[in-house]
């Protein structure tokens, strides 16, 4: 599935979750979860996880939640379910709490949601993000870890979470997404291909260069969460050139030199570099 697609389908989450098998009950006194309950409940975000909080008090989060059914409207009246198979905490940040998704295979089974990225992995998490976020698709945002708004968590922006120095990561996890889409500017319209290798880096040292000596990466852009602040070159000469994004942006016209240290001036949270091609 798109990992787009799969956090379009969650802008229409309905309040209808059940329990795709029996889970034992965190106290021998908890009673069972009854749809009445349910269809009462509210379902949000906080960071990584979900919480389900129903009309008797309790709340179930993360990975209480394993096993659990919620069905989102897909258009046309229907009703599609998705199955939180496992959560698991990333092994490289605890905080970021790893969802398998899965839909039916129409053969009374289950299979991935989300398509592997190039290491092969096909788990995903929600978001809570603002409005005006480039990622976000509603109120509840999922994205796979082959799509860029996991991908940016993954790189350390948790935009839930604080930086090295207390920074608010937020702007600089919108700043990614702009990135890595090559959302120059900041219509939504990306400017890469899958798989196109970036050396992308920050001003907090959560990124850092990892292929300085390496001659053919040139600085490309800064980034803020609205679209890159100037361009020095487009990532893919066949996807855009600058004369055709400074017809798209005018702003980006309006700075004749982007380097790093007039993008840092322009306020930039990211930057990158990248091959001409």
């Amino acid at each position: 599935m798109n990992p787009r697609l799969l956090s379009l389908l969650w802008f229409c989450l309905l309040v209808a979750c059940g329990r795709s098998e029996p889970t034992p009950d965190p106290e021998p006194s908890a009673a069972p979860l009854a749809m009445r309950d349910v269809a009462t409940s509210s379902l949000t975000v906080e960071g990584s996880a979900f919480v389900l909080r129903l009309a008797d008090g309790r709340v179930l989060r993360g990975a209480e939640l394993a096993g659990a059914i919620v069905h989102v409207a897909i258009g046309g009246g229907r009703v599609a379910p998705l199955r939180i198979a496992s959560v698991t905490p990333d092994p490289e940040n605890p905080t970021v709490l790893r969802h398998q998704f899965e839909t039916s295979d129409g053969a009374e089974g289950w299979k991935n949601a989300c398509p592997p990225n190039a290491a092969g992995e096909t788990w995903g998490l929600p978001l809570a993000l603002a409005e005006g976020h480039p990622g976000r698709d509603g109120e509840i945002t999922v994205s796979c870890i082959s799509g860029v708004v996991a991908k940016c968590v993954r790189w350390g922006y948790p935009p839930w979470s604080r930086g090295p120095g207390g920074e608010d990561l937020a702007p600089f996890h919108a700043a990614c997404v702009r990135m890595a889409r090559a959302d120059y500017c900041g219509d939504d319209r990306p400017h890469t291909k899958d798989g196109t290798s970036i050396d992308n880096y920050d001003d907090l040292g959560i990124q850092k260069r990892g292929a300085a000596d390496d001659p053919t990466y040139v600085f490309e852009a800064g980034w803020s969460p609205q679209g890159a602040v100037c361009v020095a070159h487009p990532r893919w000469a066949d996807q855009a050139t600058l004369q055709t994004l400074h017809a798209q942006c005018p702003r980006l016209a309006a700075i004749p030199h982007c380097d790093e240290a007039s993008a840092r001036s322009l306020g930039a949270r990211m930057f990158n570099y990248s091959r001409i091609q």
